[in-house]
């Protein structure tokens, strides 16, 4: 894009992005990122047209998804590691320095807290801008996280904010009580006021109806400890070496189950439409689990999932959705029930929960246009 393109006086405002890029790298699609996705939704559907959107991102991979929406500016901001946890600790100093150096910036939106300090240390010659957030994810021990973390940094870059957005309000109580192990009552009170819950939204909803024949089970998150994927697929094991037959769909390629089919896809609708087969999506989360969007995925083509109560899923899904189970035991035993034929199925209104999460409806709690006036 050619600077002449950005001159054009219908932007009156400049937003710069500090992005969080967790899915990108040799075999791995970066448009499919969970911060590429809440930002082209979000560009999509807040119709803050005269407002241009300075979006880094790593070397080598380009979010096209977008570049395709007019008042993006992409930058490149040189090569980061594939590692989350590393990438955390690989601030690009000299590229956010450049950045503030040379374009007249009204709000910087940062959806990684953990370089916020390092970027506002770098505009010190112009400390004009309100620093907003939202942050995805957190290292605390609820998640498996390691020993030796950034969750420290991340809430210094909070404290900076006017406002950080996460994505419940299971998630912001979980935060203040791991930041009130290290931080005073102080620093838990400003917390408190700056974390606001700023749920995720869905793209309405479509019923494609095609079901497989057999049971058939969604397992499309990624495989980390927080998300239980290594205890489902073990616990799976032991139902097909009972003789069960049944399909998992997976988004990952490195579960080789003869159980397993792939749902990966050339573009988002033929994902959307491979997984809608699917007779129920699986939520193994334990002790933790951010807002998932591989969940609302599935919910918003009428795939009822099985979700653990305690986390953030009675937000997302309503407190008298009939399939949120107690523990895994019961867990383990309605997925034996389904395999039988015995499982009661009850009818769930996915349409509804897609209708009340809709992004433009979601985004009229999000606090960022107030920011810009």
């Amino acid at each position: 894009m050619s600077n002449q393109f950005w001159d054009s006086p219908k932007y009156t405002k400049t937003v710069l992005i500090i992005p969080n890029y967790t899915h990108f790298g040799s075999d791995k699609n970066i448009n499919a990122d969970s911060f590429v996705l809440v930002m082209r939704e979000f560009i999509s559907n807040s119709m803050l047209y005269d407002v241009r959107f300075i979006i880094p991102y790593p070397s080598g991979n380009i979010p096209t998804s977008l570049a395709s929406l007019p008042n993006v500016d992409l930058r490149d901001m040189g090569p980061l590691s594939t590692f989350p946890q590393t990438m955390r600790t690989q601030f690009p100093q000299k590229f956010f320095k450049r950045i503030l150096g040379e374009e007249t910036i009204n709000l910087i939106w940062s959806h990684l807290p953990e370089w916020t300090n390092q970027v506002l240390i770098n505009r010190r010659y112009t400390p004009f801008q309100p620093v907003i957030g939202y942050s995805h994810w957190w290292e605390i021990k609820d998640n498996g996280g390691y020993q030796f973390n950034s969750f420290v940094d991340n809430i210094n870059g909070i404290l900076q904010m006017e406002v950080c957005g996460v994505n419940s309000q299971w998630v912001k109580n979980k935060v203040l009580e791991r930041a009130g192990e290290i931080f005073n009552k102080d620093i838990i009170d400003k917390l408190k006021k700056i974390i606001q819950p700023w749920y995720l939204g869905m793209n309405g909803f479509e019923d494609y109806k095609e079901k497989n024949d057999i049971p058939t089970f969604l397992f499309n998150h990624r495989i980390n400890e927080y998300t239980g994927g290594e205890y489902f697929f073990k616990f799976m094991d032991t139902m097909w070496d009972k003789g069960y037959k049944f399909q998992v769909y997976t988004s990952n390629s490195q579960i080789d189950k003869p159980y397993v089919v792939s749902a990966k896809a050339v573009d988002r609708d033929e994902y959307l439409q491979n997984i809608s087969k699917a007779h129920f999506g699986i939520g193994t989360f334990k002790k933790y689990s951010a807002w998932s969007m591989s969940a609302t995925d599935g919910l918003s083509v009428n795939v009822p999932y099985l979700l653990p109560k305690g986390l953030c899923y009675e937000e997302m899904v309503g407190e008298n959705y009939p399939y949120l189970y107690d523990d895994r035991n019961q867990f383990e035993q309605w997925i034996e029930e389904i395999l039988k034929g015995s499982f009661e199925e009850k009818k769930t209104d996915l349409e509804g929960i897609s209708v009340n999460l809709s992004w433009d409806r979601v985004l009229q709690n999000w606090d960022v246009k107030k920011y810009l006036i």
